[in-house]
């Protein structure tokens, strides 16, 4: 008897903030050691790709899975809050399908209001709703779909008006648990991680002391890393890509959890 087929593809949808776009200037001349530019040279910039965790978790699903094509469609977008999202979520193709929807939003949910942007700030409320409204948009289009918390602000310490700015999306990440616990999709935290990280690695003394945000916001590579580390861990222990490729891919069996 012979086995069943494995497909040759997984399609993986991620939607999200511009932690999840990350996006960076690129140039050959930047990355290719045959034609690397000198220091002080004037290189120019060819296109903007979208990097950060996203990249890394792809790179090593494929790794993890060499027989298996995985294709990224990265929908981070700088600057969205949840109710931009909702509104990029309906103008999704009703005729896309995917395998996996990874979704992620709030930080500027919250940012906007410490900005004074009121038009664009939006209440917990809301995010709430936004956040509902757009897992059941993802849970329709995908066969599995999971949920990403927001990275801190950074430092997690200081100055005070970063604390004021954390406590209210620590109040935001633990809405959008709540919501995905009743959709029944998995919710990954990793604010735990960062603000411990972020803590010990404020106990090293010197110049060059490690950071996890290259502005307060946007990750390093080592945030990036970490990032990328604990959606690893969860998709690695829960078996994501394993069941996904056993599965049935008929939209009548799709699987939500």
């Amino acid at each position: 008897m012979t086995s069943p087929s494995i497909p040759q593809s997984l399609r993986i949808l991620w939607l999200g903030t511009s932690i999840m776009e990350h996006r960076q200037a690129h140039s050959p001349r930047l990355t290719e050691p045959a034609t690397l530019a000198q220091v002080g040279e004037t290189v120019r910039i060819t296109e903007h790709r979208s990097t950060g965790y996203v990249h890394r978790v792809h790179l090593v699903l494929q790794l993890a899975h060499p027989r298996v094509s995985f294709i990224c469609d990265n929908r981070g977008q700088g600057g969205a809050t949840s109710r931009d999202l909702a509104t990029a979520a309906h103008a999704l193709s009703p005729h896309l399908r995917y395998d996996l929807a990874v979704y992620g939003c709030g930080i500027n949910d919250v940012w906007r209001t410490h900005q004074g942007r009121t038009a664009e700030a939006v209440s917990i409320q809301e995010y709430a709703e936004n956040y509902a409204a757009t897992l059941a948009l993802l849970t329709g289009q995908a066969r599995r779909t999971l949920c990403v918390s927001e990275t801190p602000f950074g430092p997690v310490c200081s100055p005070e008006s970063v604390d004021s700015m954390n406590r209210d999306l620590d109040r935001y990440n633990q809405a959008a648990a709540r919501t995905a616990a009743a959709a029944g999709v998995p919710y990954i935290d990793v604010w735990t991680p960062f603000t411990r990280t972020a803590r010990e690695f404020a106990h090293q003394s010197g110049r060059e002391q490690p950071t996890l945000w290259s502005d307060g916001v946007h990750l390093t590579d080592l945030g990036v890393t970490l990032l990328a580390q604990h959606v690893d861990a969860h998709l690695r222990a829960e078996r994501v890509i394993e069941q996904l490729l056993r599965a049935p891919t008929d939209p009548s069996e799709r699987l939500r959890g």
